[in-house]
């Protein structure tokens, strides 16, 4: 029989499936297709309660939401179909101060997308929902644009749309099984015939395990049951002309709604909760549901009736408990799959309805056009690296599930399954009570404590480490400091073409001098930032790449995707094998003399220069670069050889006063130097928005993305980075705060800190171009509230940068 052929085949009819091949279509890959081993949304989407909500807490979701609901209502205005849309609203409420810090912080999320949302007290919960017992709670967000959808109904109004256009769906037609052939295409088996497509995607749901092991992927989702129950007809409700709000409540685990004249509870069990098919879902299962536990939500259903107490003598007529994925981390995996340029994953996805339309674009965007017009970042599912094995997936999967309802502090840790990546010199700093931070799969210090043991806390507000943290900043500017920065991404290149390679990679000039390194950008076609990379030239025609850790995988990727055939070029990824310490501070030089015998003044060991030399007896690679502003020096070896540099320069700085230091004073040391992190490097950002034109060097070499980077130019950019001096008092700006001019939005904040040194608030954000001036006033939001920041031209720590050099 001969194949079918298409541009793309989509694994799976659920909403998240039948929405990529919907986006797919309106952005004109229209030979596309979706197979379905039984009804359109027999998996998971048709259980689904359907809830949409825009109180979230980054732009990003916030947009992604409020896209799924246009386009379900654009899609019933076009097909006819009916989604049964009810848009009643949407309260979601705080019993703790905490709690309504993070409502005040989601404020920003409806100013940056003109979202219509209020934070407001009790009398008007009361208002808005008499039923409710307001006792205890001491604020909501109150969302007029919230609603729910009829899963089915929105499934189905996409997949008209789609075959509009000329996409085809085939339903009771089971993927069994993919072949890749020479050319790089899919032989995709199923049970009617073969298909050729050019690229797949994944949106299997709780099958998408089992799919992945076809490509050698280990999907990082797992499914976790989820009960809604529906009580008996409410008269109250019966006899309102309006629906109540969702409402939304962390005491009680869950949501409450009004589905018709009933109550819709839904419950997310704190423990205890119960995952199935580890071992892979039956193929044979349609539509399927559990048995209820109540036992395991008793408690938690006691808690919504005492909530609503006109419910609380009602029967419950119906009890939908089915299978949802998660993901370790709660984001879902959208984009590219780990070693595949024409493997995609649309999956993972616990809330599918209210991400479906929204993230699908987005991907839509990736496969078509190569870059969204939103960052993506935490959805990539490249951000699972090799710490992720089943009992890994099960257990944190399972955590996601049953901290749905917590607050989601800004750097919350999550207790489950730490890091089994480690520095060689973890104990170490442990045993000097250093309080560690998950950093993409590693553990990283975050600040120390004077003890051992000591709990992290974080929250809105300035933490009780504030002072402490104060104090590694103060040893860095006035001695020294040190830190571990073995979570970090290494990668040395090397070959006849390494130069070359890397030269068509950069923008900026690959140092063509032994030991000399530059800072470099490497972009996508449009122009836009794929990865910021130090790049140090080593003897032999080797060089040593740098990276944020959390772009591991991805940046792997990058490198060896761009090897031309003929070039000779080799790529090792260093990666959990070498380390790296930073040591910074006036006293830099004088603690390093005592363990090297060469010359290290600045003649001799200049600024942005390497050496591969012996420190403290041992051999690495020595970079005199500093993130902090201050004379400083790194330090890359094998991970052997770190814990021999790090004891060396310990003792030889106890008479210099060096102190170890956490990625908290690091941002505040580097902040007040107006040093850009990934956070201002946003992939649909480019060079000149980003104010980094100094690194952008377009000579005669054809780098990626230098033509497009030159036409934008030309155009005109209509926003740039501003680095913002900021009044601020309990709490400090953290990014994706939003930025007013005159009172009106004009921008957001991508990170920001508190410099010890200075005794100011600071952040960077985007704005409108012609605002980015010096001097220029705005506001920033933070937590409700609007403090004035000042556009600054320079650092606000030594503007001249005469103590790097030093």
């Amino acid at each position: 029989m001969t194949a079918r052929q298409t541009r793309v085949l989509v694994i799976g009819g659920g909403i998240m499936g039948v929405a990529t091949l919907y986006n797919l279509a309106a952005n004109g890959w229209t030979d596309v297709m979706l197979c379905e081993k039984a009804e359109l949304t027999s998996g998971s989407t048709w259980h689904a309660a359907g809830q949409i909500t825009h109180a979230v807490g980054s732009r990003t979701m916030g947009w992604i939401n409020d896209y799924s609901i246009n386009l379900y209502k654009k899609l019933e205005r076009e097909t006819g179909l009916s989604i049964s849309w009810h848009e009643c609203g949407g309260l979601r409420v705080a019993n703790t101060d905490l709690e309504v810090d993070w409502l005040k912080s989601i404020l920003n999320v409806g100013e940056m997308l003109d979202l219509p949302m209020e934070l407001v007290g009790p009398e008007k919960i009361k208002e808005l929902n008499p039923f409710y017992n307001t006792e205890g709670i001491k604020a909501a967000l109150h969302t007029t644009g919230d609603g729910h959808v009829d899963p089915s109904g929105a499934t189905q109004v996409c997949a008209a749309a789609a075959r509009k256009l000329g996409a085809t769906i085939d339903r009771f037609n089971r993927v069994t099984g993919v072949e890749q052939r020479d050319g790089g295409d899919w032989l995709v088996h199923t049970e009617k015939y073969d298909i050729i497509a050019e690229h797949v995607v994944i949106a299997a749901g709780s099958y998408a395990n089992q799919v992945g092991k076809w490509f050698g992927l280990t999907v990082p989702s797992c499914s976790v049951l989820h009960h809604y129950l529906v009580t008996e007809t409410v008269p109250e409700f019966a006899a309102r002309n309006t629906e109540i709000p969702i409402m939304r409540d962390n005491s009680m685990g869950g949501y409450i709604r009004q589905e018709q004249n009933s109550a819709l509870i839904g419950i997310y069990e704190n423990k205890n909760s119960t995952e199935v098919w580890t071992d892979g879902a039956p193929w044979e299962s349609v539509n399927e549901l559990f048995e209820a536990d109540y036992d395991g939500i008793g408690d938690y259903l006691e808690r919504a009736m005492e909530r609503i107490p006109i419910i609380a003598e009602l029967g419950i007529k119906r009890v939908v408990r089915g299978a949802i994925t998660h993901t370790p981390d709660g984001g879902m995996l959208v984009g590219p799959a780990p070693g595949y340029d024409n493997v995609w994953m649309a999956c993972g996805s616990s809330i599918g309805l209210a991400w479906g339309g929204g993230a699908t674009k987005c991907l839509a965007d990736m496969m078509v056009h190569g870059e969204t017009e939103i960052s993506m970042r935490a959805m990539d599912p490249r951000r699972f690296g090799n710490w992720v094995d089943e009992d890994y997936i099960v257990k944190k999967t399972k955590e996601d599930f049953e901290i749905r309802h917590n607050t989601p502090v800004p750097g919350m840790q999550r207790p489950l399954c730490r890091p089994t990546n480690r520095s060689p010199i973890h104990n170490k700093l442990a045993s000097k009570g250093a309080v560690f931070g998950d950093v993409s799969g590693w553990e990283r210090p975050r600040w120390f404590a004077d003890r051992v043991n000591a709990s992290d806390v974080n929250g809105w507000r300035r933490q009780t480490w504030f002072d402490q943290v104060g104090n590694e900043h103060a040893a860095v500017r006035e001695a020294a400091g040190i830190i571990d920065l073995t979570a970090f991404s290494q990668f040395l290149v090397s070959g006849r073409d390494a130069g070359a390679h890397l030269d068509r990679l950069s923008a900026n000039k690959v140092p063509t001098g032994i030991g000399r390194v530059s800072l470099a950008h490497m972009l996508t076609e449009k122009g836009n930032f794929e990865t910021e990379m130090t790049i140090t030239r080593l003897p032999g025609d080797r060089f040593l790449l740098g990276s944020a850790i959390a772009g591991e995988i991805k940046d792997s990727e990058w490198l060896e995707r761009h090897i031309n055939p003929e070039q000779q070029v080799k790529i090792e990824n260093l990666t959990g094998r070498w380390g790296m310490l930073a040591l910074s501070g006036p006293r830099s030089r004088d603690i390093l003399r005592n363990g090297v015998d060469i010359d290290l003044s600045n003649a001799e060991f200049k600024w942005l220069s390497a050496q591969e030399i012996k420190v403290f007896g041992v051999d690495c690679i020595a970079m005199r670069v500093s993130f902090t502003g201050e004379l400083g020096w790194e330090f890359h070896a094998p991970h052997e050889n770190i814990a021999a540099i790090y004891d060396g320069l310990m003792e030889s700085g106890l008479d210099y006063g060096l102190k170890d230091i956490g990625s908290h004073a690091f941002n505040s040391l580097r902040m007040e130097k107006s040093y850009r992190a990934s956070a201002e490097l946003s992939p649909e950002i480019g060079m000149f928005e980003a104010d980094m034109g100094r690194f952008f060097v377009p000579d005669n070499r054809r780098f990626i993305g230098r033509d497009a980077t030159l036409e934008r130019t030309e155009k005109g950019i209509t926003s740039r980075l501003v680095y913002l001096a900021v009044d601020t008092s309990d709490a400090d700006c953290i990014g994706g705060e939003a930025i007013f001019h005159n009172g009106t939005v004009v921008g957001q904040t991508t990170s920001g800190g508190y410099g010890y040194s200075s005794g100011t608030g600071l952040a960077f954000g985007y704005v409108k171009s012609h605002l980015a001036i010096s001097g220029e006033p705005f506001e920033i939001q933070i937590l409700g509230e609007k403090h004035n920041a000042t556009v600054l031209t320079d650092p606000i720590y030594d503007p001249s940068s005469s103590r790097l050099r030093s």
